[in-house]
């Protein structure tokens, strides 16, 4: 029975099908809920308007107020905190070659980057004032960029976790 639960929960990430869920319902939920409004929401709104049209407009209006007075208030301090632990993790990844460190910087990393890009659109968004198409068209394309980014970094993943259960010194024990 022991050699089950080191299978099941074990340390080498990338050879571990638990890293790869967690990695694709991270990847498949970051897409779908974009500044913290469901896709199908924003086709709603496009295709029947009306009704749909307003719900969706008041929930980004919504998420941006959220989120800007989150990060306006203390940015700072979580840009500094997010580096650290960033950089903390990439250190104990690729210096000292530890693998779990290295599949949760594979993950963490290109989130901050599509984090970024939100808090971006969210204050484009609050200074421009878009509405209606202006709107959907603003959503989707950034919606498209976080699916580029994250099929990027499924396939980057994928391909280091790949050379590392490859080019590992323990390689034959799979």
């Amino acid at each position: 029975m022991e050699g089950f639960y080191q299978e099941v929960i074990g340390s080498r990430s990338f050879a571990s099908i638990w890293y790869w869920i967690v990695f694709a319902v991270v990847w498949t939920r970051t897409t779908h809920w974009t500044l913290g409004v469901p896709y199908e929401d924003a086709r709603n709104a496009k295709r029947f308007g009306g009704q749909y049209q307003i719900d969706f407009e008041t929930q980004i209006e919504i998420n941006i107020r959220k989120t800007l007075e989150v990060f306006e208030g203390h940015s700072i301090a979580l840009t500094g905190l997010a580096a650290f632990f960033l950089a903390t993790i990439f250190m104990l990844g690729f210096s000292f070659n530890i693998q779990f460190m290295q599949a949760g910087f594979l993950l963490i990393f290109p989130l901050t980057i599509v984090s970024g890009l939100s808090i971006h659109l969210a204050r484009k968004l609050r200074t421009e004032d878009l509405d209606g198409a202006a709107l959907y068209s603003a959503y989707v394309w950034h919606r498209r960029i976080k699916q580029g980014i994250g099929a990027f970094s499924i396939f980057f993943a994928a391909f280091w976790g790949v050379s590392q259960i490859l080019f590992s010194p323990y390689a034959g024990t799979f």
